[in-house]
């Protein structure tokens, strides 16, 4: 049978002296692996349409769960990511995220918009990559169905009040937002300014369009990286590799 599908290389390895095996993550399909054909000898342009952050319109043949590489045509390459290593850096963590968190054959098509706006975002030469890495995986993680609770105290229902001032923390084990009064009935809990929680309000509720065009303080940096550090690991369990690897390059 033959399948048509948008989709995003986020894998690829060689097989033999010419075959490549690609992991594509399909706005139809969900996350699929093909295989093309001599692709490093190809003459139908595979060697270049098969590399990591391809986007394109491919044309596959299936059968059963085994997908095979007719044509496609090229829609973004993402040229400005190869060119920078921490842009790379940053870009190759986001593809091994979304292949750990995603399901094969399962359709995804909200999860890949994000992914393509983030990799526009990574692309721009003024970008701030440790805020688009946050803002990523909050944004994913409510897309995967682990949108915590931020309007209110999870527990007894205190509403947000930025004139009160009051304190508030961000436990992944409550679901969201506790405040001072309930934060003894967990044992987690990141400390949150109003300006911090405003923005985790806005990075989980605005348009993709909008997503990524505002700034931060470094404060509010500071407490979003703590905000992803305890959030993620609690519902993404796995060590990623490529993430060892930025962690070492910002030590240059």
């Amino acid at each position: 049978m033959m399948v048509r599908t948008k989709a995003l290389v986020i894998k690829e390895y060689i097989v033999g002296e010419s075959d490549k095996y690609i992991t594509l993550f399909t706005k139809d399909l969900g996350r699929i692996q093909a295989i093309a054909p001599k692709a490093k000898k190809s003459d139908k342009g595979f060697a270049s349409a098969t590399q990591l952050f391809v986007y394109g319109d491919f044309m596959l043949t299936s059968y059963k769960d085994t997908y095979r590489l007719v044509s496609v045509d090229l829609i973004e390459m993402f040229h400005n990511i190869r060119n920078d290593l921490s842009a790379l850096s940053y870009a190759s963590y986001m593809m091994e995220f979304i292949y750990y968190v995603t399901e094969p054959g399962l359709s995804q098509s909200e999860l890949l918009k994000l992914t393509l706006v983030t990799l526009q975002a990574l692309s721009k030469s003024e970008a701030d990559y440790k805020r688009i890495r946050r803002v990523f995986e909050i944004r994913a993680l409510g897309l995967l169905g682990f949108m915590p609770q931020l309007f209110a105290c999870v527990d007894c229902g205190l509403a947000i009040d930025e004139k009160a001032e009051a304190h508030y923390y961000f436990s992944a084990e409550a679901g969201g937002l506790v405040c001072k009064g309930c934060k003894g009935t967990y044992e987690d809990g990141v400390s949150l300014s109003y300006s911090t929680l405003y923005t985790l309000q806005y990075i989980l509720t605005v348009s993709l369009k909008q997503l990524y065009h505002f700034q931060i303080s470094e404060e509010v940096q500071k407490e979003l990286d703590a905000v992803g550090n305890h959030y993620v690991p609690y519902y993404v369990d796995k060590p990623f590799k490529t993430l060892d690897f930025i962690e070492r390059l910002e030590k240059l």
